[in-house]
C-alpha cells in the first residue's frame, strides 16, 4: 500500500467529537474507528457525557460524514472524580492545563443518525456541565450580551472602581478577563490574544453570556504590558474594526469566514508587504495551507480577525495567495475508511521511533509527527506509556503508531518530573488496554441484534491468538505484518503480496467425511489423539452414573414476569408551599427531584425536603424563627442535626464557601466527612444556611445521600440551592449591580428629602425631563460614515434604532436593552455610545419606585424620547 493510500484511509477513519448542545458546537477531542459500530477516544474527552451520549456528534471531515453516539464506556480504572473536580475548578487561564490522568481510554458505540435534542434534556445537561458560580469577592454579576458589555465597562469606570472584570459563557466557564484601574482598561486576555487585539476580537465575536466584577482583584498576567490607549478610543477603534470585517470578507470571498486560501507562489519576501502587517505575515503565510478557514486563523496566530483580513487582502491583491479553487479541500466522498487494526503482538522499547497521526484541530488537515517512545508512565499501571511527540493541544485521541501500526492513543502533555524540566513528555494509553473493556459493557437494548464479539473488533494480541485464528479461518494472513486480509493480493496494511491458499478438497464418502471433520476440530483446538481418547474415557463413567441416578424434577414455580413499575414520587403540597413561602424557592423542582414532607423528621419545627433518586440526594431545609444558623453556622458544623452521624472535627472538612443567594444575603455552607456508628464508616454531609424571605428568620440546610452506604457528591446540593433560588439571586444581582453604579436607587427629591411624603413628579416635569435628555443624547450622537448615504433618503431602516432604558433617581443607567437594531451595527453602536456619554442625566423626576423607564428612538438623524 502506498503512503498516500495509507494516509487517506487513516484520515477517512478519524474525526472530531463535538458537544452539539452548544452554539456554536464545542470540540472535545478526536476519535478513530475500530469496527463498523465502534470508535476509540480518550476518557477525558467524553466522561461528562456517559449518561447523555445523545449530546455528542462525531464528524469525519475528510469523507464529510456525521454520526451520533449510542453509548459510552469508560475504562474502569479512569478516575472520573478527579477529572470532574478539575472541570468544576477550571479558571480559563492559559496556565490552567488539564491534568492527564491514568487509564485515559474510552470506546463509543456509533449511531448512523443523530438523536433529537429535547429541550428538557439539553437544559438538564447544561445544568450538569455548568460550574457553580462563586460569589467570593464578587461585587456585581449578571447577564451580558453584545453591546451590553460597553454598559458594564462604563458602569465600572464611572464608579471609579478598580478590579477584575471576568466574562463567562453560558456554562459559567471563564472566557476572557479585563483588568480595570486608573479609570481605564489596563489589560485584556481572550483566547490566545492579549491587549488591544484581544479587546477588538471580543467586540467582534461577542462570546460572553455573563460577567462578574471583583474589586481590588487581579490575575496572573505575567509579562503582559498595559494598554496605553484611552478607553474611549479603544472602544471606538474596536467597534470600527468589527464593522469593517464584513466588508473585507465580502471583498475576499462569497463564502464568508469559512473561505480558505492557499499560497500562489513558492517564494515570498515579507519586505514586499506594508509595515503594519509585516510583523506577523510570515506566520500567516505558513498557515495558509488551503485547509484552515479564515474564521480559525485568529486562534492559530494569536492575532485579531480584522488585522488578519487586512493582511490577507494585501496578499491577495499582490498575487501571493489566492482563494481555494474548489468547494472543499477534503474528498467529501461519503465513504468511511477501513476500521483501524490495533497491533499489540510485537515489542516496543524506550528510544524506539514512533509516529503520531491526527487531524489538525483547527483545519482538519491530516498531520504526521515523529518522536520516540520514552517508557512507562507508572510502574503500577504499565499500560500507561510516555512518548516525546509534541502533538498540538486539542488532539487528544490521536493515533500513536510504530512502523505505521496502531499501538497507542495519545492523551496529552504531562507535568515535567524532577530532573527532567527540559524534557517535554506526553502520555499515551497502550492500545492493548482495550482488552480490559468488554463489548458487553457497551451493549444496549437497541444493539442486541448486532453481530458483535466479546471484545473490541480489530484488536489482536498474543493473548487471543487462538480466538483470532477461529475468527479468521476464511481470511488470509500476511507473512510480513501478520494482519488478516479478505482476499489474495497486496496486503491492506503493508503491501506484501499474499498468495492464494491451496484448495481444500472435502471427501464425499461418509466415513472419510467424519474423519475429515474430526481432524478439522483437532486442528482448531489443538487436541491430540491421546487427549481425545483420555477425555472420552474420563467423561463416560460419570455421565452414565448421572443418567441412572437422576429423577424427574418438579416443575418450576410460576413467577410473575411483569416488570415492576418504577416508583413515582408525588410532590408534597405542604412542602412545596413551605419552600415557596419561607425560602422563596421555585414551585417546580428540577427534573428527577420531588418535594418531601419532612414533618415526621423535624416534629413541630417547620421544614421541607427535596429528594432525588437520580442524584442520590436528600436535602432537608429546617426553618428557624431566629438567625442563629445564618450568624453561627459553625455551631451546626460539628454535629449536623437530623443527620445520622457522629460528632466530626476540622480534619474532616472538605470545603467551606459562600455563594450569592437572595436579595441581600448569601448561602454559607460546609461540606465535611463525618464518622458513623459503624466502625470505619464515614458519611459526607453538606450543612448550610440561607436567608429566608422573612428577614427575621433563617433556613438551615442538611444534605446527604439518599441511599445508605453510597457515595454522595455534595456539589449537587450546592447546585440545587442555586437552581431553586435563582429568581431571588437574580434580584440580588441586580441590586449589587446598582450598588456598583454608585448606590441603591431610592425615591428622593431634588432637595434631598426622601420618603413617601414627598410629592411625585407631574406629567409636565416628566415631559421637560424627556426633552432635556433627548437634547443631551442628540448632542453626543455621530452618524457613522458608512451610513452617510442613507441621510439623503427620506426614510431608511438603516437609520432606525429603538433602545429601552431604566434610569435611577441619581440619573444613572440601571438597565439598557436594544429593542430594535439598525441593519448597520455601527449605527446601533453610535446610539448606545451617545446614551452612555449622556449619563448621568440631570433632574430626574421622582417616581414611586425611584426609577424612570424611557425609550430612545432614532429616526434618520433625530433622537426622540418617550416614557415607557
Amino acid at each position: 500500500m502506498s503512503f498516500d493510500s495509507l494516509q487517506q484511509n487513516f484520515a477517512h477513519a478519524t474525526g472530531f467529537i463535538y458537544d452539539r448542545t452548544t452554539s456554536p458546537r464545542k470540540m472535545l477531542g478526536q476519535f478513530f474507528i475500530v469496527s463498523k459500530s465502534r470508535a476509540v477516544t480518550t476518557a477525558a474527552n467524553v466522561y461528562n457525557y456517559t449518561e447523555a451520549p445523545w449530546g455528542l456528534e462525531l464528524y469525519l471531515p475528510h469523507p464529510d460524514i456525521t454520526l451520533g453516539v449510542k453509548a459510552i464506556a469508560i475504562h474502569n480504572d479512569f478516575d472520573k472524580r478527579e477529572a470532574r473536580n478539575y472541570y468544576l475548578q477550571q479558571t480559563g487561564s492559559p496556565l490552567d492545563a488539564p491534568p492527564v490522568l491514568l487509564n485515559d481510554l474510552a470506546t463509543l458505540v456509533m449511531d448512523a443518525t443523530l438523536s433529537e435534542l429535547l429541550p428538557d434534556k439539553v437544559a438538564e445537561l447544561n445544568r450538569a456541565l455548568s460550574i457553580p458560580f462563586s460569589s467570593l469577592g464578587v461585587e456585581a454579576s449578571g447577564n451580558v450580551k453584545g453591546t451590553e458589555l460597553f454598559s458594564v465597562i462604563n458602569s465600572v469606570l464611572e464608579g471609579g472602581r478598580e478590579g477584575l472584570l471576568t466574562l463567562y459563557d453560558k456554562r459559567n466557564i471563564p472566557l476572557a478577563r479585563l483588568q480595570i484601574g486608573q479609570g481605564t482598561i489596563l489589560r485584556v486576555h481572550y483566547k490566545a490574544m492579549i491587549g488591544e487585539m484581544a479587546f477588538a476580537e471580543l467586540v467582534y465575536r461577542k462570546p460572553a453570556e455573563g460577567f462578574s466584577f471583583q474589586p481590588n482583584a487581579t490575575f496572573n498576567w505575567g509579562g503582559v504590558r498595559d494598554i496605553t490607549v484611552p478607553t474611549d478610543q479603544l472602544i471606538q477603534e474596536a467597534v470600527r474594526r468589527a464593522n469593517e470585517v464584513p466588508q473585507i470578507v465580502s471583498y475576499l470571498s462569497s463564502t464568508g469566514m469559512e473561505a480558505r486560501f492557499q499560497r500562489s507562489v513558492t517564494d515570498f519576501d515579507p519586505l514586499n508587504v506594508s509595515e503594519n502587517v509585516r510583523w506577523f505575515v510570515e506566520l500567516l503565510w505558513s498557515a495558509l495551507d488551503g485547509y484552515i478557514p479564515v474564521d480559525r486563523l485568529p486562534e492559530r496566530l494569536g492575532v485579531d480577525t480584522y488585522t488578519i483580513l487586512q493582511a490577507l487582502r494585501e496578499l491577495v491583491n499582490k498575487g501571493y495567495v489566492a482563494l481555494l479553487n474548489r468547494a472543499s479541500p477534503f474528498p467529501c466522498n461519503g465513504q468511511l475508511g477501513t476500521p483501524l487494526v490495533s497491533h499489540t503482538d510485537f515489542d516496543i522499547s524506550p528510544g524506539d521511533p514512533v509516529t503520531a497521526f491526527y487531524l489538525d484541530p483547527l483545519s482538519g488537515a491530516a498531520t504526521w509527527q515523529q518522536g520516540n517512545f520514552f517508557g512507562v508512565s507508572s510502574v503500577l499501571q504499565p499500560k500507561n506509556l510516555l512518548h516525546t511527540i509534541p502533538i498540538l493541544p486539542g488532539s487528544s485521541g490521536a493515533l500513536i503508531l510504530k512502523n505505521y501500526k496502531l499501538v497507542g492513543v495519545h492523551g496529552g502533555a504531562i507535568a515535567p518530573k524532577p530532573g527532567n524540566d527540559n524534557q517535554r513528555l506526553f502520555q499515551m494509553m497502550w492500545i492493548g488496554a482495550l482488552l480490559d473493556m468488554s463489548a458487553r459493557k457497551l451493549r444496549t437494548a437497541t444493539e442486541t441484534g448486532e453481530d458483535e464479539t466479546d471484545g473490541i473488533a480489530g484488536l489482536r494480541s498474543k493473548l487471543d491468538d487462538k480466538a483470532a485464528e477461529v475468527e479468521a479461518k476464511d481470511r488470509l494472513q500476511c507473512p510480513n505484518c501478520m494482519s488478516f486480509n479478505a482476499k489474495p493480493g497486496p496486503c491492506v496494511t503493508c503491501g506484501t503480496e499474499i498468495e492464494a491458499p491451496p484448495i481444500d478438497v472435502v471427501p464425499e464418502k461418509p466415513l472419510d467425511l467424519v474423519i475429515y471433520k474430526a481432524k478439522k476440530l483437532q486442528e482448531q483446538y489443538g487436541v491430540t489423539n491421546k487427549h481425545l481418547a483420555f477425555l472420552g474415557a474420563l467423561l463416560a463413567l460419570p455421565l452414565f452414573g448421572m443418567l441412572m441416578c437422576s429423577t424427574p424434577t418438579t416443575p418450576p414455580a410460576i413467577v410473575d414476569t411483569k416488570d415492576a413499575a418504577p416508583a413515582v414520587h408525588q410532590n408534597s403540597e405542604k412542602a412545596m408551599q413551605a419552600a415557596v413561602e419561607y425560602a422563596g424557592f421555585k414551585a417546580t423542582p428540577p427534573p428527577g427531584y420531588w418535594f418531601e414532607d419532612t414533618s415526621a423528621i423535624t416534629g413541630e419545627t417547620k421544614s421541607f425536603g427535596l429528594y432525588s433518586e437520580r442524584a442520590n440526594q436528600k436535602v432537608l431545609f429546617v426553618i428557624y424563627d431566629d438567625l442563629s444558623p445564618c450568624k453561627n453556622l459553625n455551631n451546626f458544623f460539628f454535629k449536623p442535626p437530623y443527620a445520622e452521624v457522629e460528632t466530626g472535627d476540622k480534619e474532616g472538612k472538605l470545603e467551606e464557601n459562600h455563594q450569592v443567594f437572595g436579595e441581600e444575603g448569601d448561602f454559607h455552607y460546609y461540606a465535611s466527612r463525618y464518622p458513623t456508628k459503624e466502625v470505619g464508616e464515614t458519611k459526607v454531609v453538606l450543612t448550610g444556611a440561607l436567608p429566608a424571605v422573612d428577614p427575621t428568620k433563617c433556613i438551615l440546610m442538611i444534605a446527604t445521600n439518599l441511599k445508605e452506604k453510597t457515595q454522595y457528591d455534595y456539589k449537587s446540593g450546592i447546585w440545587l440551592v442555586d437552581q431553586m433560588g435563582s429568581d431571588r439571586t437574580k434580584r440580588g444581582n441586580q441590586q449589587l449591580l446598582s450598588k456598583a453604579n454608585g448606590g441603591i436607587p431610592t425615591a428622593t427629591t431634588t432637595d434631598g428629602a426622601s420618603g413617601e411624603g414627598s410629592e411625585l413628579a407631574t406629567p409636565e416635569q416628566l415631559t421637560e425631563f424627556l426633552t432635556k435628555a433627548s437634547e443631551k443624547i442628540q448632542g453626543g450622537l455621530t452618524i457613522p460614515a458608512d451610513a452617510a448615504d442613507e441621510l439623503k433618503k427620506k426614510k431608511s431602516k438603516k437609520l432606525k434604532v429603538r433602545v429601552n432604558l431604566v434610569i435611577d433617581s441619581e440619573g444613572k443607567l440601571t438597565k439598557i436593552d436594544i429593542a430594535e437594531q439598525s441593519e448597520l451595527e455601527s449605527v446601533t453602536n453610535s446610539v448606545v455610545k451617545a446614551i452612555n456619554n449622556a449619563t448621568p442625566f440631570d433632574d430626574v423626576p421622582k417616581t414611586k419606585d425611584g426609577k424612570v423607564g424611557i425609550r430612545v428612538m432614532l429616526n434618520m438623524d433625530k433622537i426622540t424620547l418617550e416614557q415607557l
